[in-house]
C-alpha cells in the first residue's frame, strides 16, 4: 500500500492506493476535484498535478509505484455576469404558495452549466437577487463535455449516481453559503428552479443519458420536472419545491429555452438571432410568430479542452489579447487562455499574417514568454490549436448561415444579433468577426447579454407569471438536425477559411 501525501490549498492529507494505481482516479475517489476534460482518457493533458521531486505529470498515466508528495493546482472561481439588461423580461414578484412555507421565504435560482454553475438567491418578498455565486461544475473530473460524461455515467458501475451526487453536494454547498450568508435558516429555501441543457438535467436527476447520444437522439424527458427537495437530499426546506425548466430537445436545453424566454420580445414584428457560442454552438432564430433553434458540433475549443494552454474563464486565465499585451482574469500572471482570449489572439495572428487563410502556421505562437507565465513554460499557441478553432468557428458560422437560409431570412432583416452566456459576453466581436465566427454584416447589430440561462432560472423562480414566456417559447420553437442540411457541409468546408468575406450571408 502506498502512502499519498497531497497539498491542496494549504491543507494536508495523507491518502493510501494500491501499487500501480493510477494517480488520477485515486484522487477522485479520494474527493478531489482534477480538472480531467476528456474524462481521464489521455487526450488533453490537462489533468496534471505535481510530484515532489519529478514536477509536474499527467495524473491520469501516472501510476503510483511508491510514496509520493504531490501538490494539486489552486481552485479559482468562475467568473460570470449576473447583471440584467435592456432586453430581460420584467415579471412582478409573484413566487407562488410555497412562498408560505416560511415567514423569511428565499428562493435559489441554479444555472448547471457543463462548465460552470451559477447561482442566485433570491428574496422572494421583494423579488431581489440577494447574492450570487459561480463555481466550476464538479463533474469536469469525469469528462469536460456531455458526451465525455454520458460515457462515464453509462460504463462505470455507479457512473450516474456519482455523477448525480457531486452536482448535489455542489448545491448543498452553495445552499450552507446562502444560509450564512443572510442569517437565515435552510428551511427558508423553499424554492429552486434550475437550468442547464438537456444532459445536465438528466445526470442531476440521475436519469441514464445515453439515449441523449445516440440517434435519434431522444432524451429521456423534455418536459419541466417538479421534485421535492427532500427526494433529492438537498439541504432546504423539505417541502421546498425543485423545478427544472422545459427542453427542446437533446441538444437545445433548458439554458436555451429560459435564455429565450428571458428576451422573447414584446414587440411581435422584430426578428432576432440568438447564439450561445459554447461547446454546442445553440443558436435560435426569432421571428414573429415563430422561433427556429439548432445545435452546431462547435466543440470545446471556446471552453480550454482541446487547446494546448486552454482553460476556463477563471483567474489566470488570459481573456483578452491586442498588441502582444495579454490580460489576465485577477491580473496575475497568466496560467492559460480562456475562449474570449483565444479569439483575440488568432484574431490577431490573422490580422498580421502570422496564419495564412488556410490556417498554416510555420511555428508556435509565444502568447506569453516562461519567464512571464505563472507556469513552468512558454503559453503558446500551437498549429492543432489553430484547426481546433477552425473547426468551432466554421460549424458555428455554417449553422447560422443555414438557419436563416431555412427560415427564409435576409441577414439584413435581423434587427439584433444576441450573444448569450459567459463566454458571450467576454467575447470581442470585432475579433470575432476576423476570423469568421461571426459575419462582417452583423457589425452595430450585435449585443452581449450575459448568462441568459441563469436570468431565465431567476425569473422564473420569481414569478409565476414567466410560466407564459417559457411556455410560448415551447409552442413556437421548431428544431432542425443541421447535419440533414444538404448544404451543411460544403458551408462547414467554406468557412474554415480565415476570410472574413467567406461569411457573408
Amino acid at each position: 500500500m502506498n502512502k499519498i501525501e497531497v497539498n491542496s490549498e494549504g491543507q494536508q492529507e495523507i491518502i493510501k492506493c494500491l501499487d500501480n494505481e493510477l494517480l488520477l482516479p485515486v484522487l477522485i475517489e479520494a474527493g478531489y476535484d482534477v480538472y480531467a476534460p476528456c474524462g481521464g482518457n489521455g487526450t488533453c493533458g490537462k489533468c496534471k498535478v505535481w510530484v515532489s521531486g519529478e514536477g509536474a505529470v499527467t495524473s491520469c498515466f501516472y501510476p503510483v509505484t511508491q510514496d509520493l508528495a504531490i501538490r494539486l493546482p489552486d481552485k479559482r472561481e468562475s467568473k460570470i455576469l449576473v447583471d440584467q439588461h435592456q432586453f430581460t423580461q420584467k415579471v412582478s414578484t409573484l413566487p407562488g404558495d410555497c412562498a408560505n412555507l416560511s415567514s423569511s421565504p428565499y428562493g435559489v435560482a441554479i444555472d448547471v452549466g457543463t462548465t460552470t454553475m451559477a447561482f442566485y438567491l433570491v428574496d422572494l418578498i421583494t423579488g431581489v437577487i440577494s447574492e450570487t455565486r459561480a463555481v466550476g461544475n464538479p463533474q469536469a473530473k469525469y469528462g469536460g463535455d456531455v458526451i465525455t460524461r454520458i460515457n462515464y455515467a453509462v460504463q462505470n458501475e455507479g457512473g450516474l449516481n456519482k455523477l448525480q451526487q457531486v452536482i448535489i453536494k455542489a448545491i448543498n454547498e452553495q445552499f450552507d453559503h446562502f444560509v450564512e450568508f443572510i442569517g437565515i435558516t435552510h428551511s427558508d429555501l423553499i424554492k429552486v428552479t434550475i437550468a442547464g441543457n438537456t444532459t445536465m438535467l438528466h445526470l442531476l436527476l440521475a436519469q441514464n443519458p445515453l439515449s441523449i447520444a445516440l440517434a435519434p437522439f431522444t432524451p429521456k424527458f423534455v418536459d419541466s420536472q417538479i421534485i421535492d427537495a427532500g427526494k433529492l437530499n438537498l439541504r432546504c426546506h423539505p417541502s421546498a419545491l425543485v423545478e427544472t425548466l422545459p427542453c427542446i430537445s437533446a441538444y437545445v436545453g433548458a439554458d436555451i429555452v429560459a435564455g429565450l424566454a428571458s428576451i422573447y420580445p414584446d414587440d411581435r414584428h422584430k426578428t432576432y438571432l440568438f447564439m450561445d457560442i459554447g461547446t454546442n454552438g445553440e443558436l435560435a432564430l426569432i421571428t414573429p410568430g415563430r422561433i427556429i433553434c439548432c445545435a452546431t458540433a462547435a466543440g470545446p475549443a471556446f471552453e480550454g479542452a482541446r487547446i494546448t494552454h486552454g482553460c476556463t474563464a477563471m483567474e489566470g486565465a488570459i481573456h483578452a489579447f491586442s498588441e502582444n499585451h495579454a490580460k489576465v482574469i485577477g491580473n496575475g500572471k497568466a496560467t492559460g487562455i480562456c475562449g474570449s482570449g483565444l479569439i483575440d489572439i488568432v484574431a490577431h495572428m490573422v490580422e498580421n499574417k502570422i496564419i495564412d487563410a488556410e490556417g498554416l502556421l510555420n511555428e508556435d505562437f509565444v502568447v506569453v514568454p516562461k519567464a512571464y507565465a505563472g507556469i513552468n513554460e512558454d503559453i503558446v499557441i500551437n498549429q492543432s490549436d489553430i484547426r481546433e478553432v477552425q473547426l468551432a468557428k466554421s460549424a458555428i458560422a455554417a449553422g447560422v448561415k443555414l438557419l436563416l437560409k431555412k427560415a427564409g431570412v435576409d441577414v439584413m432583416d435581423l434587427d439584433a444579433v444576441f450573444l448569450a452566456g459567459g463566454f458571450g459576453n467576454y467575447i470581442d466581436p470585432e475579433s470575432a468577426m476576423k476570423i469568421g465566427l461571426l459575419s462582417l454584416q452583423f457589425k452595430d447589430k450585435i449585443n452581449s447579454l450575459g448568462n441568459t440561462s441563469g436570468t431565465g432560472a431567476f425569473l422564473a423562480l420569481k414569478s409565476s407569471q414567466f410560466a407564459g414566456s417559457i411556455d410560448r417559447v415551447m409552442k413556437t420553437a421548431e428544431h432542425i438536425e443541421l447535419a440533414e442540411e444538404e448544404d451543411f457541409v460544403m458551408e462547414f468546408a467554406m468557412n474554415m477559411m480565415f476570410d472574413p468575406e467567406l461569411t457573408l450571408i
